[in-house]
């Protein structure tokens, strides 16, 4: 395992003077990358947090976790980017995906797996400091700070292979069931092999919730439950909730995204919820992510949501991570 890491968004109840404290705790707490997310409905600015955890921190890695190409124009996350990396000493990262609460919250649909293809070659060109073309025009950016790597957010087939292809990481989202979480493993790893590139030279974050109430972990079940209904099939482990899954949708509030809150939580039952979420005893929950570590990822992050952030990560890595690390 490489690291540990960290997602979490900022809520728009909290104050960026007590988000400054939660990220310099979060590094002394020994969190190695947090990821911030893009959800503009729903969270405050993840640029302006980003800024504000790199000017309050020395060691940790900050990332979009994730962003899209359409909300801002490419050439605008670029150049953010690009500045976080300036003021940070290189310890910037962008997440790309095609877009999921921060497009449909404006009626919009996720970009095509070619518009993700672009984007990535486009912003990837820019981080080299060479011009980088989209839509049939080249644009330069006035400056590069570092490379920055670029990791795409996956769950399907071909998205998981453009990762192997073309991306520096996989941000991995998806139910935490190990058949398949191989199976988006393999994906990425004949990605690889059809671009020549070796699977030591790439990360594989896989994103999974953990809690021992499943109360706790409910929302972030009902909104993987509310992706599930673009799969055409299900892996066997989730076969028996099918017509939950399918259902979980009609209730969603894009700007209630991920919030503990939510009402359309209770759009999911505990088992599904159990199914979905890693949740239980320290011991039921170490033996969990041991089966997801043993499908081929190489980082486990953890969404860290309500109240009292640090002291959850706390007991995740005292209680459950400890037991991981031999």
């Amino acid at each position: 395992m490489s690291q540990f890491d960290v997602s979490v968004g900022i809520s728009p109840r909290q104050s960026f003077e007590s988000w400054a404290k939660f990220m310099a705790e979060l590094e002394a707490e020994g969190v190695g990358r947090v990821w911030v997310i893009d959800s503009q409905l729903a969270m405050k600015d993840v640029y302006a947090g980003l800024i504000v955890a790199a000017l309050n921190t020395k060691w940790l890695d900050l990332g979009t976790g994730v962003t899209n190409a359409v909300t801002r124009h490419p050439t605008i996350t670029a150049n953010a980017i690009a500045a976080l990396a300036e003021i940070s000493h290189g310890r910037a990262a962008l997440g790309l995906g095609a877009g999921d609460s921060a497009l449909y919250g404006l009626g919009l649909k996720p970009q095509k797996v070619a518009e993700v293809e672009e984007a990535i070659d486009f912003f990837q060109a820019l981080f080299r400091g060479e011009e980088g073309e989209l839509g049939g025009k080249k644009y330069h950016l006035p400056h590069a700070a570092a490379r920055v790597p670029v990791y795409l957010a996956v769950s399907q087939q071909r998205m998981c292979e453009l990762a192997g292809r073309k991306a520096d990481g996989a941000i991995v989202m998806g139910p935490a069931q190990p058949d398949m979480v191989r199976q988006q493993v393999t994906w990425i790893e004949a990605g690889l092999d059809a671009a020549g590139r070796s699977r030591d030279d790439f990360d594989i974050s896989f994103v999974t919730t953990m809690s021992p109430d499943v109360d706790d972990v409910r929302s972030w079940a009902s909104t993987q439950a509310r992706l599930l209904t673009h799969y055409k099939e299900l892996p066997p482990s989730l076969s028996p909730f099918r017509s939950e899954i399918q259902q979980s949708p009609d209730s969603y509030d894009y700007a209630e995204h991920l919030s503990t809150r939510a009402g359309h939580r209770a759009a999911v039952s505990d088992e599904l919820t159990r199914a979905l979420a890693v949740v239980g005893t320290p011991d039921e929950c170490v033996a969990r992510l041991r089966q997801l570590w043993s499908t081929g990822v190489d980082t486990l992050m953890f969404p860290l949501t309500g109240r009292n952030r640090v002291e959850r990560w706390r007991k995740i890595r005292d209680e459950i991570l400890a037991q991981i690390i031999v």
